[in-house]
């Protein structure tokens, strides 16, 4: 009974995952051009906090799988393990053409955007750890979104860097 009830559970769970991966997909085909480094850093920063939210439900959700017998959890972690390699897809085609306005306009970033940028590095880092999701991503595109928040990271002013520009 309690195994029903779980998978029940799950199934809704997953379907509201579903959905918020529709509505991050709409709002992300949604976003303009960035028209300067200013309205870039903003999307880019506005974006992490949508897309982290839901990574954090596909992870409480992967926490609820063990009352699941061993099958259905298998089948429930494959799910899970799609809609993050979807969740991060389409992350990086998000924030591509931000980076992108950013590393054009380095010299005209604000100060504090390595710091940004050193944190995107950081999950970036700890998403290659997770070999199962990289593989199901496309790996031009991670690789060049990488270099480009890596160079942003490196050149971009930092909070006590006043004498760039």
């Amino acid at each position: 009974m309690q195994t029903k009830t779980a998978d029940r559970t799950i199934q809704l769970q997953l379907a509201l995952l579903q959905e918020d991966l529709g509505r991050l997909q709409a709002r992300c085909a949604g976003l303009p051009r960035p028209p300067d480094v200013t309205v870039a850093l903003r999307q880019f920063k506005d974006l992490g906090p949508a897309f982290e939210a839901v990574a954090a439900f596909t992870s409480v959700l992967r926490s609820n799988t063990t009352s699941l017998d061993e099958a259905r959890r298998a089948q429930v972690e494959q799910q899970l393990r799609q809609l993050t390699i979807s969740l991060w897809q389409l992350h990086l085609v998000a924030v591509a053409p931000r980076l992108e306005r950013m590393v054009a306009n380095i010299s005209h970033m604000p100060i504090g955007t390595r710091f940004v940028l050193e944190r995107w590095v950081r999950q970036l880092d700890e998403l290659r750890s997770e070999e199962d999701i990289v593989a199901g991503l496309d790996p031009a595109l991670l690789a060049k979104v990488e270099t480009m928040a890596r160079q942003l990271a490196k050149d971009a002013p930092d909070l006590m860097d006043f004498g760039r520009g």
